[in-house]
């Protein structure tokens, strides 16, 4: 599916519909050229001719707009979406990283070991790495929770309920961007240079993590934390928060 912007002609009414990405009326022109996330449908789109029934418009009824607080719980959905796969890349870097230390990376010769995983600084640097994925995992798991408290009943969510919850996804967005840019360029450093080879592709994990998060600047998720903790301010609804 894919989410459409439009104006209704002749007033300022915003429309976003979503609709079928399979037709004719819609190309994607694969010209997304980055170090990561290479089989997105980011780029240049073209819209032809594009039919939408009212029914695919989100937020009316009738053909009318109804707005409600609900109806912006969109972006919080999603950004705990890209916490989920931030974490899930940072986890699958740890996983293929152990295994390859387990069965290839060579002890260090002056480090007095006969194996890579007798290092205590091998030890020392996946205990770290696991136990800052584990927190932020964690974290993740109770905004979800609490989210989904506020999903069972959306007629009531008030303006307070949903800036709290959205502020609560920005600190767990930070996290999850910090340390899985922490690991999957970390995990580098207990499986040695061997590990760099092009053909294991080690770099994919990093990558994909580097390229995805620059699209939201982390700053500004430690900004709408550290506001309301300051000032108790709520942060705005956007496409971002």
């Amino acid at each position: 599916m894919t989410v459409l912007e439009g104006v209704i002609e002749g007033t300022d009414t915003h429309v976003f519909a979503i609709v079928p990405s399979d037709q004719p009326a819609i190309t994607f022109h694969d010209d997304w050229d980055t170090i990561g996330q290479r089989l997105t449908e980011s780029g240049s789109v073209s819209l032809d001719g594009v039919r939408v029934p009212w029914e695919a418009a989100a937020g009316f009824r009738d053909k009318v707009f109804t707005p409600r607080v609900y109806n912006t719980l969109n972006v919080p959905v999603i950004q705990l979406v890209f916490v989920a796969f931030y974490l899930g890349i940072a986890r699958g870097a740890l996983d293929e990283a152990a295994d390859y230390t387990r069965t290839t990376t060579r002890p260090w010769l002056h480090g007095g070991q006969s194996r890579a995983v007798d290092e205590p600084y091998v030890f020392d640097t996946y205990g770290d790495l696991t136990a800052k994925l584990w927190a932020v995992e964690a974290l993740a798991d109770a905004v979800a929770a609490e989210g989904l408290v506020i999903h069972r009943d959306p007629d009531a969510v008030t303006e307070r309920a949903r800036g709290e919850h959205e502020v609560r996804v920005a600190a767990v967005k930070a996290r999850a961007t910090e340390v899985a840019l922490e690991i999957t360029s970390g995990i580098f450093e207990v499986t040695g240079a061997r590990s760099t080879s092009s053909s294991l592709r080690f770099d994919r994990f990093w990558r994909n993590v580097r390229t995805h998060t620059l699209h939201d600047p982390v700053a500004y998720k430690r900004r709408e934390v550290g506001r309301f903790v300051l000032v108790d301010e709520l942060p705005e609804p956007t496409w971002y928060s």
